[in-house]
């Protein structure tokens, strides 16, 4: 990759102005040989840059409007992010931009939910500019490029599961299609209880549980022989993941059964709960304040879970580990100073974690949490902000995926 759009880049997306608008970003920005894409956001200011990085560590970068939460989804059919009011498409021939209109009108979005691949496209869950508005979601695909965008009939939604060529998200069972009647007809017995509803595709399937709704980690959770694992902490402070059972005809009280997770007693320091979990070789992974831990999965059956820890991720460049990707049996992470790149280097890592001056991306592998140096990235005379910076979003190439895992 080469930087010889990078004056174009600058100029067509402008930075901010007084009347906060970004430009269009170029059409011939294309993925090339990109291996690694980031939104990268500079303090106090609304825009966000999508930087590509190729595997010799070269950068290049567009700047787009700002939006929290926004994510990266990184597919066969290439690259789609989002701002306000466009759902973008970057693949080898050039960048797409689908401005986000439903029943002809425009819509504007003020956070992401959630961004996962699905059948042959991205399904993205977002909430409303307005917030007197109704959710939606947008639906990419990936072979013509092209984003629909439909009111969600479900609340706020915002987590996502996929499950085979279905998307579940989880949420409140009076917020479901499941009770569209006016509020006199919903029982007692089912206000405010748990549901798993179906996000994609649009059939109005929900699965209502006995459980109160969970917090919101507002990310995804997976889902193995259509069992959904969803990690949260509840108002008691205590640290849970719960598995949602999708088989048809499952009675309510065994749809969604929590466990407690139990972290080892000499543990002097207060653990929080996972943001996210993923499932490898049959076990349950979680990251929390960037240490790792393991457990086996947890059953439909009610019972403490007792987790293990794996070992440290290296993530100090503002990307929280918690919102890592998880691929190839590794998990993935971002650092700007860490003993792993010195000893990769060999260089002194005097630097302030407002400028940035370095950045790697650093594979741990699941299994052993063994940490890896999978990617150098140059940030040396690069079309993008270095200082008080933040990684907020990545996504791998997964060819290169393929061709790198250990």
């Amino acid at each position: 990759m080469t930087r010889r759009v990078a004056a174009m880049a600058v100029a067509s997306a402008a930075l901010l102005s007084g009347c906060g608008q970004v430009g269009p970003p170029p059409k011939d920005f294309a993925t090339e040989d990109a291996v690694l894409a980031m939104r990268i956001h500079e303090g106090g200011e609304d825009s966000s840059y999508l930087v590509l990085v190729s595997a010799k560590g070269e950068t290049r970068a567009i700047e787009l409007g700002r939006v929290e939460g926004a994510a990266i989804s990184w597919t066969e059919d290439g690259i789609t992010t989002s701002d306000r009011s466009h759902d973008y498409v970057i693949d080898e021939k050039g960048l797409t931009a689908n401005e986000r209109t439903s029943g002809g009108n425009e819509i504007e979005t003020q956070h992401e939910w959630y961004r996962v691949p699905v059948g042959a496209g991205t399904l993205i869950g977002f909430s409303p500019e307005d917030g007197s508005k109704d959710p939606f979601v947008t639906y990419i695909d990936g072979d013509s490029g092209k984003a629909t965008t439909r009111v969600s009939p479900y609340g706020q939604t915002s987590t996502a599961a996929v499950c085979g060529e279905r998307v579940f998200s989880s949420g409140r069972g009076t917020d479901t299609k499941a009770f569209e009647d006016d509020s006199g007809s919903i029982p007692e017995s089912q206000l405010n209880r748990a549901a798993l509803t179906s996000a994609y595709p649009h059939d109005g399937a929900d699965i209502l549980s006995t459980l109160e709704p969970s917090t919101f980690p507002g990310t995804t959770s997976p889902c193995v022989d259509g069992i959904v694992y969803e990690g949260w902490e509840n108002d008691a402070d205590q640290h849970l993941v719960r598995v949602w059972n999708t088989a048809k005809g499952t009675p309510a009280a065994q749809v969604a059964v929590d466990h407690e997770i139990v972290y080892p007693q000499d543990d002097s320091s207060p653990i929080g709960g996972p943001a996210r979990v993923t499932v490898s070789d049959g076990r349950l992974f979680w990251v929390v304040d960037n240490t790792m831990w393991s457990a086996p999965l947890p059953t439909t059956e009610a019972a403490p879970i007792r987790a293990r820890e794996v070992g440290y991720l290296e993530g100090t460049a503002g990307l929280n580990a918690e919102v890592m990707t998880y691929a190839s049996n590794a998990a993935y992470t971002v650092t700007n100073e860490s003993d792993l790149h010195e000893r990769f280097t060999r260089r002194r890592s005097d630097r302030v974690w407002t400028e940035l001056t370095e950045l790697s991306l650093v594979r741990t592998d699941l299994a052993t949490g063994k940490a890896s140096l999978a990617l150098e990235v140059g940030v040396k005379d690069v079309d993008f902000p270095t200082k008080d910076t933040r990684v907020t979003a990545m996504a791998i190439n997964p060819e290169w995926l393929a061709e790198n895992s250990e």
